[in-house]
Formats: C-alpha cells, sequence, structure tokens
C-alpha cells in the first residue's frame, strides 16, 4: 500500500441497506464536484432498482449541506453511503491545471483503502451518470486483470508517451479512467498505484503526460486492462455541440461521461438532450431545487459564450462574452 494506515482521517456512514452490497462504488470529489457525484449517486440506484449497492466518496472538502443531502438518498433508497475525510497533503504536490486539481488523485486512493476490505470496485467520476442497468458489471468476471475499462478515443498523445514507457498502446490499448472497474487483489498485487505515483513525481515522465493521472494509470496498468464495451462509459463533449450539428449520444449507454469544460449542471448545457440522464436524476435527488450553476470562471464564461450563440441566444452570448474578455487569468 503506497497511501498507508494513515490515509482516512475520518469516516461518516449512512445507511438504509439491509444485507450485503453486490457491488461498491467509489468516488474521488471536492466540494465543487459533490453536486455531480450526488446526482450520479442517484442515478445508479434509480436505473438498478434491484441492486444492493454500496457508495464511497473520498473527499478533502465537503460542505455540511452535501453531506446532510447525501444522507437523504439512504432515507429515500435502500442503499449506504460512506465519506471518507482523507489526508490529501502526498497529492497536493502531484501535476495540475485549471481544469483539473489533486482531487484527480483520490481514484489512486481507492484501491489501497480497499484492499482486503473488497474484491472488486467501480471507481466512476463526479461527471459520469447512469441510464440503464450496470448488472453486467456486477457479475463481469476480471480475474488476471487489473482493471475493466473502455477504449478512449483521445488518444493522439499516446506516440511519445510509448517513446518514453515502451507501452505500446496502439497496439494493447489506452483507456479512459473515468470508468474503472478495479480488482482490488490484482492491482495491489501489481503495485498499480505504487507504479502511478513514481510517474507522476517524474520530472522527466512529465513531458509525456497530457492527462496526468489517467496517463500514470494506463502506462502501469499496460497488458493488464480489459477491456469493454463503451456502452459502459460513453464518452461525451458536449463543447463539440457548437463544432457540429450531429447528436453525439447516438447510442444506447448504461454510463455517459461528460468529459470537457462544460458539464450537465451548468445551465449553458440547457439545450442538449444528451443530458437527459443528468435531469432525471436530478430531479428525484435531494439536489433537485438546486440551479444549474451560472459562469464564474473565465472559461466558463467563455463557454457559456460560445453554447449560447450556437442556440441563438445571442444577447446572452454576448453578455458572456463581455464578462470573458473583462476577466484576467
Amino acid at each position: 500500500m503506497f497511501f498507508g494506515q494513515d490515509l482516512v482521517k475520518s469516516k461518516v456512514e449512512f445507511s438504509s441497506l439491509d444485507d450485503n452490497e453486490e457491488l461498491n462504488i467509489a468516488y474521488g470529489a471536492d466540494d465543487k464536484f459533490m453536486f455531480g457525484a450526488g446526482v450520479s449517486i442517484e442515478s445508479v440506484i434509480i436505473n438498478n432498482k434491484n441492486r444492493k449497492l454500496k457508495f464511497h466518496i473520498f473527499t478533502d472538502d465537503i460542505s455540511a449541506e452535501n453531506a446532510e443531502r447525501l444522507s437523504l438518498i439512504c432515507k429515500n433508497h435502500k442503499t449506504a453511503i460512506n465519506i471518507y475525510n482523507v489526508n490529501a497533503e502526498s497529492i497536493k504536490t502531484l501535476p495540475s491545471n485549471k481544469a483539473w486539481n489533486h482531487a484527480i488523485y483520490f481514484r489512486l486512493m481507492i484501491a489501497d483503502y480497499f484492499h482486503r476490505k473488497a474484491s472488486r470496485v467501480l471507481y466512476l467520476d463526479s461527471d459520469v451518470f447512469c441510464s440503464g442497468d450496470i448488472g453486467d458489471l456486477i457479475d463481469l468476471d476480471i480475474s488476471g486483470h487489473t482493471v475493466a475499462a473502455v477504449n478512449d478515443p483521445s488518444t493522439k498523445h499516446i506516440i511519445k508517451t510509448d517513446e518514453l514507457f515502451c507501452t505500446s498502446f496502439a497496439e494493447k490499448g489506452y483507456f479512459n479512467s473515468g470508468v474503472m472497474l478495479i480488482n482490488i487483489d490484482e492491482w495491489n498485487k501489481c503495485s498499480i498505484t505504487e507504479k502511478s505515483m513514481k510517474i507522476l513525481i517524474n520530472d522527466c515522465a512529465l513531458n509525456a503526460l497530457t492527462y496526468y493521472d489517467q496517463d500514470a494509470i494506463n502506462v502501469a496498468t499496460c497488458g493488464s486492462v480489459l477491456f469493454i464495451d463503451n456502452t459502459f462509459n460513453y464518452i461525451i463533449d458536449l463543447n463539440y455541440k457548437y463544432k457540429c450539428d450531429e447528436n453525439l449520444a447516438h447510442k444506447q449507454a448504461s454510463l455517459f461521461h461528460f468529459v470537457g469544460l462544460t458539464k450537465p449542471w451548468h445551465e449553458w448545457s440547457e439545450f442538449y438532450d444528451e443530458c437527459k440522464p443528468f435531469r432525471v436524476a436530478k430531479l428525484s435527488s435531494p439536489w433537485c431545487d438546486e440551479p444549474l450553476m451560472s459562469p464564474c470562471t473565465k472559461h466558463n464564461y467563455k463557454y457559456a459564450a460560445k453554447h449560447y450563440k450556437f442556440n441563438g441566444r445571442y444577447f446572452r452570448a454576448l453578455c458572456n462574452y463581455m464578462k470573458y474578455k473583462t476577466l484576467s487569468g
């Protein structure tokens, strides 16, 4: 184990389960993404009502209001939610940028924590929303594999990664780490967390990384991944909506993953049918009265302006564009 016994500083447990869980599902999120994580949990539950599911949130920042809302999920459904306040000092020095802060590395803590506590854990990003049954993941045989995951189409950068790490992703495959069914024993036997962390603290290696945590995990697990159908991680970038007219979500899927800087909880995503799994779950969740988020950063205003213009809301587009131009940084 890389993070050791002092990983979890405190834990809060909510439960209405009357039996052992069929599947543990884990998230890593700070309070800014708890809106998404909470609605994601709701979406999984309402689409898998006959499943016994237990959820785990790893965080170092959660408001009392969001913790209370998570407890309400357990009052409304037969499920369990554990919140872990983790020691994040060791990951705060890892590479980050305006889009990703240290919370992206919480997923590396999960397999450490569950060592000898569970055989498998499904990790989900907070921008993954369920629209169907995930029973195939519960029953999937992942013996001999560190992780089951979906191929990531955004792999233009893997050539330089292959050159540095001799990984041959073009042949063996490169996966998106937003949905990972983790084989806890195999992951720990192969020291995946340790290998990933060594890459992330190596200044020379960082030059080859584009998606920091995802690239490091891919390098560490290369050759031991079970690739599964993309219905379990159907990737959508809403910012492509104003670049092309096609409906991005053109197939049925169990899990929709909204990558990029525009999320379903942003108010400028209100035009798109692709966000339906989020909206349906939000309406039945403790966040049902929570308004969609308004722009608050320079990047927010930029993308809001583009989406409003694309959808014919020209005055709102102009207002957001002017705000974008006046903000610094």
